[in-house]
């Protein structure tokens, strides 16, 4: 009986860790979508604008970089974690009213704000 609990007991562990295995690499799956999405948008918000998305160096970097290392599981959120992103977004939008920022220089972050939530996106191309 003792041997076929030990058994049991190792047959748990290899289970838990195929589990986390399955897990790490939905959540990197995840991760490759929403990069994916994320710079679909500044695409579709720099055409929109009239500009080359071909210009924008930090989209380049962005789409070929791989996602940064998983960092610990974060707490379950209470609010809706789209309000702190939307937030953001018109915050910096509104820095940079009137003034695109520098395909050169610019973050993704940076292009998404203002091609996708601020003047870029009221923009029509000339």
């Amino acid at each position: 009986m003792s041997r076929f609990k030990s058994f049991e007991r190792r047959l748990a562990r290899v289970a838990a860790i195929v589990r986390a295995w399955s897990a790490e690499a939905e959540r990197e799956e995840g991760l490759h979508k929403a990069r994916k999405a994320v710079a679909s948008l500044i695409r579709e918000g720099l055409e929109r604008a009239g500009i080359d998305p071909a210009e924008a160096v930090s989209l380049h970097r962005y789409e070929a970089l791989e996602p940064p290392p998983p960092r610990a599981m974060p707490r379950p959120l209470r609010v809706d974690p789209r309000e702190p992103f939307f937030t953001e977004m018109r915050t910096l939008a509104e820095r940079m009213r009137g003034e695109p920022p520098s395909l050169a220089t610019a973050s993704p972050a940076m292009l998404l704000a203002y091609y996708c939530f601020g003047d870029g996106a009221r923009e029509a191309p000339a």
